[in-house]
């Protein structure tokens, strides 16, 4: 069993190592050195973009690796690279990047084989049949007069056909089968027991390019367009269609976890699923520097991401006192060149319904008010219909343009519940940090990430050599 292992594992492709590039160091972050080649990836793919917003010049590029590097070492420091969602995010993608390099070729090739195998003696020697049809519905409850409708609708939509109409824009027009009708009227391919009998046996009459009479089945009425018709044929004529299919339902992902499972059982146990794959990574990073460093970057971009959330974003968010102090210190800065709406759109079976709710949702506020309108007017039955809260403009809401903006568009009524208003406050300018507060929330993010930056580069050690510096993407 030892041997078999050790066979197996090396059997993983390319698990030699290859033979390393001079790859020097071009700056120290906590600790950690970052190669040459790392800086450069992440240049390349995001500081030298022709057509950024903003392009970086190596120099300035190297001030922003440098705060992102120390954010990713903040928050390993506070473990949050242990935290078991992160790993399980982390490695779902690393092993997703992984897949290609575990494909099983024997059990694809196994799996399409007996796919073709099961095909063929289903097949029993009839031909590969590909249909389009039109489809006129007709339902059971339908009475004799609608019956009779569908069959005549149906026989001239066949006259159209066989009159030399485009089936397929007959089909996109007529055709009550969505699926097929926006495609032309196009089916899969058949065969025998992949659709009803009466249609199987219709389609199976036709030969190319032919056209059927109306056929019935418990759906309606077909009008079914013979577009080819031929032998199966042999495996190799099919296995490149048959793998493309299998490909497109995961048999190569499937193909990987197969190939894994017997290496981690070949090992008796010395091995896990994650062990092997870090071998696989181990053994291909140096030779595919894109991958090596589009899985640290995953790595990174994660942990930035909880990192950011959790000594920024949230604390920004739920510092209102600041957001608060800053609106109020900069109110020309968020001044509004047209009016907003905050409140709500109100319809109700009677005016004094109507009336009740409107002075209802004055003391409601967004997190509240569904249960307040739900206990004061819809316990037995719904009698009043809220919705919002709306923050909107003119042109945003139709009902709000009525009411509130003068707008004569009438909009789209329910006419369960006729009587309609809205119920809120018109806002010429901003009153407080709430009615802009994305844009206060990202100015004052903006504050606190220079604050945290400035702390992050005292409480961490990080040197930068500048003569690497000056051969990236030189060398």
């Amino acid at each position: 069993m030892k041997k078999l292992f050790f066979y197996l594992f090396l059997a993983i492709p390319g698990l030699c190592l290859a033979q390393k590039v001079a790859d020097p160091v071009i700056m120290t972050i906590n600790g950690k050195n970052v190669p040459r080649s790392e800086f450069e990836y992440s240049y390349n793919k995001n500081g030298s973009v022709e057509g950024a917003v903003e392009k970086k010049s190596v120099e300035e590029y190297v001030d922003m690796f440098i705060n992102y590097k120390l954010k990713v070492a903040e928050a390993e420091s506070v473990g949050l690279d242990k935290n078991d969602s992160y790993k399980k995010e982390f490695l779902q993608y690393r092993d997703m990047q992984l897949t290609p390099y575990m494909l099983d070729e024997f059990f694809i090739d196994s799996i399409a084989s007996m796919i073709y195998d099961r095909t063929v003696k289903q097949l029993d020697g009839k031909d590969v049949l590909q249909p389009s049809h039109i489809l006129i519905r007709v339902k059971q409850k339908d009475d004799e007069g609608a019956k009779a409708a569908a069959k005549l609708r149906a026989d001239s939509i066949y006259k159209l056909a066989v009159s030399g109409a485009d089936f397929a824009q007959l089909a996109r027009k007529f055709s009550q089968d969505p699926g097929s009708g926006r495609n032309g009227g196009k089916l899969g391919m058949i065969g025998p027991g992949t659709t009803v009998k009466s249609f199987e046996d219709a389609a199976y009459s036709l030969q190319t390019g032919e056209i059927s009479k109306p056929v019935f089945t418990d759906f309606g009425w077909h009008i079914i367009k013979m577009d080819d018709r031929r032998p199966f044929g042999s495996y190799e004529s099919r296995k490149k269609e048959i793998v493309e299919a299998l490909k497109a339902q995961g048999i190569e992902d499937a193909s990987a976890e197969y190939r894994i499972g017997k290496i981690v059982e070949a090992s008796n146990g010395r091995l896990t699923r994650e062990a092997v794959l870090d071998s696989v990574l181990a053994a291909h990073e140096n030779e595919n520097m894109d991958l090596k460093y589009l899985v640290q970057e995953y790595h990174d971009g994660l942990l930035l991401y909880e990192i950011s959330k959790r000594d920024l974003w949230d604390r920004v968010k739920a510092d209102t006192v600041a957001l608060e102090n800053y609106f109020k210190a900069n109110k020309k800065k968020y001044r509004w060149t047209e009016p907003y709406f905050r409140g709500y759109v109100v319809q109700a079976k009677d005016n004094k319904l109507l009336k009740a709710a409107k002075k209802l949702l004055k003391k409601a506020d967004a997190m509240n008010f569904r249960k307040l309108v739900k206990d004061a007017f819809n316990k037995d039955s719904v009698k009043v219909v809220v919705a919002g809260q709306y923050f909107c403009k003119k042109g945003e809401n139709d009902f709000v343009d009525l009411y509130v903006f003068g707008e004569k568009k009438e909009p789209r009524w329910n006419k369960a519940f006729p009587f309609c208003d809205v119920a809120g406050k018109k806002l010429s300018q901003p009153k407080s940090y709430k009615d802009v507060r994305s844009e206060v929330e990202e100015d004052v993010q903006t504050i606190r990430e220079k604050e945290w930056v400035e702390k992050l580069r005292k409480k961490y050690t990080f040197r930068v050599y500048d003569d690497v510096v000056k051969t990236v993407n030189k060398h």
